[in-house]
C-alpha cells in the first residue's frame, strides 16, 4: 500500500448530463470493486463523500453506482431512514453498501450512535450524502462534489469534481486508478 498522503490530481468532469453523471458512478463503482476484490483481507472499506447542493444529483449519481455494483431492486433514498444497506450479488463477490443521508441531521455529532460509527469502519462500501452536516466522519477514500453547469437547475448539466484520498493504512485505490483514468477519458 501506498503512504503517500497527499491527493491524487482531482478528476474533473464539466457540463454533464445524466447519462454521462451515471457513466461516471459506473466507473467509480467499478474502480471500488476491483480495489475491494484485489484486497481480500482488508479490514476497512471504502468511504465516498458526495457534496452538492439539494436536487444537484447526488442520489441519483449513488443509484448508478448501486446498479454498476448489480443492486437491481428498489433503490430508496435514505433522506429520512438516514442509511439503507445492500450487499453485492455473489458475481459481485458480496461486498456490502451502506448509503448514509445527513440531509436531515440537526446535530452533527448525532451519527456516532446507533451502529453509524461502525458502519464507516466496516469492510464495506459506505456512500455519504451530506457529509458535511456529520462531524467528526472517518476520512474519505473519494470526495465528490457536484454542481450546476450554469445558474439554470433541473436536467440542465453538471460539473462533478471527484479527488482521490490515498489512505496509508486502509483502502487502496492506487492500484486501479491509472485504469480508470485511462478509461474515463475516452468517454
Amino acid at each position: 500500500m501506498s503512504q503517500n498522503t497527499a491527493s491524487l490530481q482531482p478528476q474533473i468532469f464539466q457540463h454533464v448530463d445524466e447519462p454521462a453523471s451515471q457513466q461516471t458512478a459506473a466507473a467509480t463503482a467499478a474502480l471500488v470493486l476491483n480495489a475491494m476484490r484485489a484486497a481480500p483481507d482488508l479490514q476497512s472499506g471504502c468511504r465516498i463523500l458526495l457534496h452538492g447542493d439539494l436536487g444537484v444529483g447526488k442520489t441519483t449519481w449513488v443509484r448508478a453506482f448501486l446498479r454498476a455494483c448489480g443492486i437491481m431492486g428498489r433503490v430508496k433514498s435514505p433522506s429520512f431512514s438516514i442509511v439503507e444497506s445492500y450487499e453485492t450479488p455473489p458475481d459481485q463477490g458480496c461486498v456490502a453498501i451502506h448509503h448514509i443521508d445527513f440531509y436531515r441531521q440537526d446535530n452533527p455529532r448525532a451519527w456516532q450512535g446507533g451502529g453509524l460509527r461502525d458502519l464507516m469502519t466496516e469492510r464495506a462500501i459506505v456512500l455519504i450524502e451530506w457529509p458535511e452536516r456529520a462531524e467528526g466522519l472517518p476520512g474519505a477514500d473519494i470526495e465528490i462534489w457536484m454542481s450546476w453547469s450554469s445558474e439554470i437547475s433541473g436536467d440542465a448539466p453538471r460539473d462533478i469534481k471527484m479527488l482521490f484520498h490515498p489512505q496509508p493504512a486502509g483502502f487502496d485505490l492506487m492500484r486501479n486508478i491509472g485504469t480508470w483514468t485511462a478509461d474515463a477519458g475516452r468517454r
